[in-house]
């Protein structure tokens, strides 16, 4: 029997952000039927029924907006996920949630679930920024939230936030921060803001002057910020509190198999047969093909769109995802999983010695090693790109 990472994807938000691209759609009501909650559970029992999964490591309801999701519906899912395993003790529970979703009756729904975990997309405490980009939720109802969250909510809380939002300058950037970090979070995850082209962001961008050196100054100022307050970086993108990285973000990281549930969901299931697949982003055909089937579904059948992952692009992954975080890559996993790919023998000195881009990061300082892992420093990891560029 096997443990696998779950991810439940809720692609539905109250309104799509200029800046948003990501799967989801708008869903003014805020009522997210039950047939999809349903064909979701069917999903995930398929799927632990065909790979014999004994527990579930971790549990992430992702969108969208999972905090849509009526009490009476996560209910119903967590019950299903209970019982779609022999064993149910994760290491984390998380539901992601917008501040205007939040309420009394739903905290204590998700305590009395085994939901641990609660990460919040505040992205800021400055009302103009918010407007500037179509946030459906103030800053004064964010600030309500975060209240109630902190007089209510004994999990862990993860803010995220975005730096380089329109709108607000670095001043304000730094007050938000301020403000955010007085709920007392244990992890914050700090994104640079990304411009999509298909997005009304993007579209703007490309109609006129858009400052995108002032997007990573202000991350680097949030970054420093993040730091003086206790706060130490682990990925490129996150920060938190000792003892407090993402246990299920991190799986992804590592190469871990998990099942990705829900219209527009993804899996990755690795080793010898490794496979990777994406479900369907037509919620309608998802619901209708999860409505009538059953554990004994064809898996051909099944609206998806599938790719063999290998070993190759398996190893170029390890590489990518490893030096996002600040503990790198093991020499040693390297060679377990890797001694047969390329013509490097599972060597990862090797490896990274033929790599120019390497060698000028270690001579500056951007790239170490220290016994059998190699890293990129702080200062490194704002270059990731550039290394796997050089890697490909």
């Amino acid at each position: 029997m096997e443990e696998k990472g779950l991810y439940i994807h809720i692609p539905f938000c109250l309104a799509k952000c200029d800046y948003c691209d990501f799967f989801s759609v708008p869903c003014k009501s805020g009522i997210i039927s039950d047939d999809y909650v349903k064909a979701l559970l069917a999903e995930i029992k398929f799927y632990a029924e065909k790979y014999n999964v004994s527990s579930w490591r971790t549990v992430y309801f992702g969108g969208g907006t999972p905090g849509l999701l009526s009490c009476s519906q996560i209910d119903f899912l967590m019950k299903g996920i209970r019982e779609s395993v022999p064993f149910f003790n994760p290491l984390e529970v998380t539901i992601e949630c917008n501040p205007e979703s939040i309420t009394e009756e739903k905290l204590l729904c998700w305590e009395k679930n085994a939901i641990d975990r609660l990460s919040l997309g505040v992205q800021s405490l400055t009302q103009s920024a918010l407007e500037g980009v179509h946030r459906h939720c103030t800053a004064e109802k964010a600030e309500k939230s975060l209240s109630l969250i902190k007089k209510n909510w004994k999990g862990r809380l993860c803010l995220d936030v975005i730096a380089g939002l329109e709108f607000q300058n670095d001043e304000e950037f730094i007050q938000s921060l301020e403000k955010i970090v007085s709920y007392n979070p244990s992890h914050i995850s700090l994104y640079a803001l990304t411009v999509e082209e298909n997005t009304p962001l993007g579209k703007r961008a490309a109609a006129g002057d858009f400052d995108f050196d002032r997007i990573d100054f202000q991350w680097l100022k949030g970054r420093d910020f993040l730091k003086s307050k206790g706060y130490f970086q682990y990925e490129v993108s996150n920060f938190c509190k000792k003892g407090f990285e993402s246990i299920h973000n991190s799986s992804y990281w590592q190469q871990m198999d998990y099942i990705g549930a829900g219209s527009g969901g993804c899996s990755s299931v690795y080793g010898e047969n490794a496979l990777r697949w994406t479900n369907t982003c037509d919620i309608n055909a998802y619901v209708d093909f999860w409505k009538k089937s059953s554990c004994r579904t064809l898996e051909e059948e099944i609206p998806c769109e599938r790719e063999k992952l290998s070993l190759e692009v398996q190893e170029y992954e390890f590489l990518m995802t490893g030096f996002r975080t600040l503990k790198g890559v093991s020499s040693a996993d390297y060679m377990k999983k890797f001694h047969d790919a390329g013509k490097w023998n599972g060597s990862l000195e090797k490896r990274l010695g033929e790599s120019s881009v390497w060698k000028d990061f270690a001579e500056k300082g951007y790239a170490s090693c220290s016994g059998e892992r190699y890293f990129l420093t702080e200062e490194g990891i704002l270059f990731l790109n550039k290394l796997l560029v050089d890697l490909c």
